[in-house]
């Protein structure tokens, strides 16, 4: 059986991964990691522009009496936002990662050191 609330979920340990990046992210003790981790987010942000367009999708198909509450003024125009701004979110999305993707670009012929002379600086 699956489970029905299998979204949500995937939502939450997405959520706890980003946090979790975000504070290995404020020291790279591999330099070359960069790389890799920016290919990485690459592949993300391409999976929450998808995220975005399949939920705008969804807001799309909802109906009335059946999703929410039928001549509920402020249900309709709720659903009208999200689809309007999930769309606008998913093109973002794309800008993203295009931006994304040059930075990994641009990392991709640098010759990094990862053993890092402490006694540089």
């Amino acid at each position: 059986m699956t489970d029905p609330r299998e979204a949500f979920h995937a939502a939450t340990r997405l959520a706890d991964a980003a946090r979790d990046l975000a504070h290995a992210t404020r020291v790279l003790n591999t330099p070359s990691d960069s790389y890799s981790v920016m290919g990485r987010l690459v592949d993300t942000q391409r999976s929450i522009q998808q995220v975005l367009e399949q939920l705008a999708e969804w807001h799309r198909s909802t109906s009335a009496g059946r999703h929410f509450s039928e001549g509920h003024d402020e249900s309709t125009l709720g659903i009208i936002t999200a689809i309007a701004e999930l769309d606008l979110a998913a093109q973002q999305a794309d800008g993203l990662q295009e931006t994304i993707s040059r930075a990994h670009g641009g990392s991709s012929v640098v010759r990094w050191f990862d053993d890092v002379d402490p006694d540089q600086d």
